[in-house]
């Protein structure tokens, strides 16, 4: 099979200057100015934990009147940007705790500052929400830090390049008539996260393990006059719980305090997490049998760490070369060097099962208190309505 690239056209010089000779003055200056604005640098964005979260009880500060004003102006420019449009997107992240809460009609329920806007988009919608975006001010970006300076790089793209990849991120950024970035816009770098869907159009979650349908589809929700969409409650919750920051646990707490999730959506979430352990150990399987098939009797634990940093799955992360290291080294220790060898190794010294465990039981009394905090709120309901009309 011939494996050669495409030749790529380069055109001539000649060439180039016939091209440029054809297009009209405005289009000469269009081109230069989509050139010009095509990479564009932004100072670094600061640490959101620093400024926001209480070092002390982890939870985050309660936001000041000016920082009120600046979320719910956000809220006004998000409810704007898809006006007219019936695309499916949704909110995600903990700004839907505090809607939940009631920030919606009194921002005093806001349960901390929300500086960073987080959607949720299909792939397939992505050609038509770029239009739509565009006529409201607004245009697709890649973003990178650039290693010496810190800064961050925004790359204008298409929707049809628009994805993520190891290096760059999703953004939409807001930008005048000439593509600049703008600065003087409430909501702007905005990130983007696709929902994915498998083969059957199922959404998929961690793991490659489909989520419910109804965590994909949008809550509505009225704020100032703007229709915005919020995510699903449980959809919260299970990604809550996977970026377990301190600050995410006592999100968390907050998202079971509103009273708007529900004890099957902690079943649902449990359900996932255990789908993804076993999916997880799986591709573990696919993974090691690769590396067992390669190690050679009596291998060094450098050509083993060799081996399994070849691996496509170990090549993404920048913090596992230590751990690798110290596996490769246990598995030339090892006189069992098979595939269910070293997925036993590999299990242990990561300590999967205990961290399952601990997930398990994570969820199990996030359920309790789910359970505890929805019965409070039917009696408190219950005494209300008693007091109201004492001869029901």
């Amino acid at each position: 099979m011939n494996s050669a690239k495409p030749e790529q056209f380069m055109p001539s010089q000649a060439e180039s200057k016939k091209a440029e000779s054809i297009l009209t003055e405005e289009q000469r200056k269009a081109s230069k100015i989509r050139e010009k604005y095509h990479e564009q640098y932004q100072p670094p964005w600061e640490d959101f934990a620093e400024s926001n979260i209480d070092k002390v009880s982890k939870k985050r500060k309660p936001p000041t009147p000016e920082q009120i004003r600046d979320m719910n102006q956000r809220m006004v420019e998000l409810g704007e940007a898809f006006e007219g449009s019936d695309l499916n997107w949704h909110l995600d992240g903990a700004l839907n705790i505090s809607f939940l809460n009631g920030a919606g009609d009194n921002p005093d329920n806001y349960i901390g500052n929300h500086k960073d806007v987080d959607i949720s988009v299909e792939q397939s919608e992505l050609a038509e929400l770029e239009a739509q975006l565009l006529a409201k001010g607004y245009g697709f970006f890649l973003s990178r830090t650039d290693g010496k300076t810190g800064n961050k790089v925004l790359r204008r793209v298409d929707h049809e390049n628009f994805h993520d990849s190891d290096t760059e991120h999703m953004l939409i950024a807001a930008i005048d008539k000439n593509g600049k970035v703008r600065n003087d816009k409430a909501l702007n770098f905005v990130d983007v996260h696709i929902i994915e869907r498998n083969e059957e159009g199922e959404p998929l979650g961690k793991a490659g393990v489909t989520i419910p349908e109804k965590w994909a589809r949008p809550q509505p929700l009225k704020i100032h006059d703007q229709k915005i969409n919020l995510s699903h409650p449980g959809k919260v919750l299970y990604y809550k719980l996977h970026e377990g920051r301190d600050y995410d646990i006592t999100d968390i707490q907050r998202l079971i305090e509103t009273g708007e999730i529900t004890e099957e959506d902690v079943d649902d979430v449990g359900e996932i997490y255990e789908n993804e352990f076993k999916n997880n150990l799986e591709r573990g399987q696919k993974v090691f049998r690769n590396v067992a098939d390669k190690i050679k009797p009596k291998m060094s634990a450098n050509d083993i760490y060799k081996v399994i940093s070849e691996q496509p799955e170990f090549q993404k992360g920048t913090d596992l070369e230590k751990g690798l290291q110290q596996l490769a080294q246990k598995i030339s220790e090892s006189e069992d060097k098979s595939t269910e060898g070293i997925l036993r190794i590999a299990i242990t010294m990561f300590q999967v099962e205990s961290k399952n465990k601990e997930k398990r039981n994570e969820i199990y009394k996030i359920r309790q208190q789910v359970k505890a905090t929805n019965e409070l709120k039917q009696l408190q309901a219950e005494v209300k309505k008693y007091k109201k009309h004492p001869a029901d």
